[in-house]
């Protein structure tokens, strides 16, 4: 969207507003988070009712880092559409990172299944803090206090994406 809103000159509106770039930026990653929260209420919901799926006993601290995980992908989204200057680039930049992380994160496949290198690439991507966190909560029903961890991260990711996104924003 970013992309669009420079090409059309919306965004060009908003530098005469007397508003900063960080609030722009930060106004833009919270209406994505409202849809955020949407998609994980309505995933959650679809989950439980229609493939009876069963979220264990910490439901809670699942929505936690299902909402640290939307935090980062929103900054991400923000970051690559400050990046990208025309809209295939955003396009395909999206649907290449997505893909990569969710293969190298194990959102594709369980993890312990590949190959060791692969199992340590995962500890440095967003999608292998994420699906850990998952893991540890959902198959071996570990405590809530067994993913804080990965939540700090993915909040810390979010932060540090999010500044870059700020950083690098162009109102043209």
């Amino acid at each position: 969207m970013l992309v669009i809103e420079r090409r059309d000159g919306l965004l060009r509106r908003l530098a005469s507003a007397p508003i900063s770039r960080t609030e722009v930026v930060t106004g833009k990653w919270a209406g994505r988070m409202v849809l955020v929260a949407i998609q994980i209420g309505v995933a959650l919901v679809i989950g439980t009712f229609l493939f009876q799926m069963d979220w264990g006993p910490n439901l809670g601290m699942i929505a936690v880092v299902l909402v640290a995980w939307g935090a980062f992908c929103a900054s991400a989204g923000l970051w690559l559409g400050t990046v990208a200057t025309t809209e295939g680039q955003a396009g395909g930049l999206g649907v290449l990172a997505a893909n990569a992380l969710a293969a190298l994160g194990g959102c594709w496949w369980p993890i312990e299944i590949t190959h060791g290198w692969m199992q340590a690439i995962q500890n440095f991507l967003p999608t292998g803090w994420t699906m850990d966190a998952m893991h540890k909560l959902i198959s071996f029903q570990s405590g809530p206090a067994s993913a804080v961890p990965q939540v700090v991260i993915l909040v810390m990711a979010a932060l540090l994406v999010g500044a870059l996104a700020v950083r690098r924003f162009e109102y043209q």
